[in-house]
Order: C-alpha cells, then sequence, then structure tokens
C-alpha cells in the first residue's frame, strides 16, 4: 500500500468512515460520487482546521461553515493557514461547485460527468481537465498507451478526479496528523512545567 493511500485509510478511520470507503467511491455512479466526494472534504476540512488551530474542541462550530465562500469558506481559510495550495484550493472550490450545482436541482441525479466535459467548449475542456487532473501525471502510459493529462481527464473525468482528490486528502491527513502531535507535544510540556513548579515550591517551603 502505497503512503498515499495509507494516509486516506487513517483519515478514512478518524472520521469514523467504514475502511475502504474511499478506494470504493470511483465505482459509484457520477452523481453520488461528486456528492459523497464534497461531503468527505467537508469534514477533513474541518478537522484540518481545528488541527492547525490546535483547538479540536471547536470542530463543531467550523463544521457550520460554508465550505466554499470565496472570504469566510473552509476552503479559503485553509489557504489563508497553509494547509493547501493554491491549486487544491481550486480543486476543491470547483468540487464544491459541482456539487451544488447537483444537489439543488433534483434532474441532476442522472449527471454523467464524461457527457457534462463533452458538453463544454474545447476551451473550458482544458481548463477544467487542468483542475480535475492536478494530480495525475503530465504524461504517462498505460499498457503501453502513451497519454496526456489533459486528454486523460476529459475522456475520465471521474478517474482523474478521484487520483487529485486522493492526494489532496493525503495531505489535509497529514495537517490533523501533525496537529495530534503538536497537541501531545505541548500537553507534556505543559506537564513537565507543572512538575518542576511543583518541585520547587516543595523546594522553597521545606
Amino acid at each position: 500500500m502505497s503512503e498515499i493511500a495509507e494516509a486516506v485509510e487513517s483519515l478514512e478511520a478518524l472520521l469514523g468512515l467504514p475502511k475502504g470507503f474511499y478506494s470504493k467511491l470511483h465505482q459509484e455512479d457520477d452523481w453520488s460520487f461528486i456528492i459523497k466526494l464534497s461531503a468527505l472534504f467537508e469534514a477533513a476540512s474541518t478537522e484540518a482546521i481545528a488541527s492547525k488551530l490546535q483547538h479540536p474542541e471547536i470542530s463543531s462550530a467550523l463544521s457550520s461553515l460554508d465550505q466554499a465562500h470565496p472570504r469566510h469558506g473552509k476552503i479559503a481559510l485553509m489557504l489563508k493557514l497553509g494547509i493547501i495550495s493554491p491549486e487544491q484550493k481550486t480543486f476543491l472550490v470547483k468540487l464544491a461547485e459541482l456539487r451544488n450545482k447537483l444537489v439543488h436541482n433534483i434532474s441532476e441525479v442522472a449527471f454523467d460527468f464524461e457527457n457534462y466535459l463533452s458538453s463544454l467548449e474545447k476551451g473550458q475542456q482544458n481548463a477544467l481537465a487542468k483542475i480535475l487532473g492536478h494530480g495525475v501525471n503530465p504524461t504517462f502510459k498505460i499498457q503501453g498507451v502513451s497519454l496526456n493529462r489533459t486528454d486523460f481527464t476529459i475522456e475520465n473525468p471521474k478517474i482523474a478526479t478521484w487520483v487529485t482528490a486522493n492526494e489532496i486528502l493525503a495531505c489535509l491527513h497529514s495537517e490533523i496528523a501533525h496537529g495530534v502531535d503538536m497537541q501531545e507535544i505541548t500537553r507534556l510540556g505543559i506537564s513537565v512545567i507543572e512538575n518542576i513548579t511543583r518541585h520547587l515550591s516543595q523546594i522553597h517551603n521545606a
């Protein structure tokens, strides 16, 4: 198992999701894939921000924030805190936009990712492929066939989105894990200081 896969699996456990949730996500229909992936990022974003601020107790308050508000949303906050890169921010905003497009119109339940990209003008296709396929290698081979990121993403948008999201989720898990480590270091530091203070007090009172 790769480090990224291990990180995402650990994130699943942290969020209370069944093991293998993410690895099976791309098998969902396109509508469910976008909705569930967006929900996963909303939950992971909340935990990442709380860990970055080293205040896990504010998770419930953070969860009520809009995910993609340009100024006050969780994505904007993560960018400001250095949790995600500008490219990752752009991906998450686009995912949130797609989610809103699907969830607010019941007729979108039959959403087809490939057809959606095919309906766009060439320039729009390329721009969206650059965002959704950010985590895909610029050029690569599958069974000896040379492929490039743009064409692959346009023809396989769900897989490309899944690959890119996989990388970002691993980054969010890393931030969460670091925050937990820092909380433990802080706790140990406070404990040491309390012990030293107690010892000095005993010496002073002796």
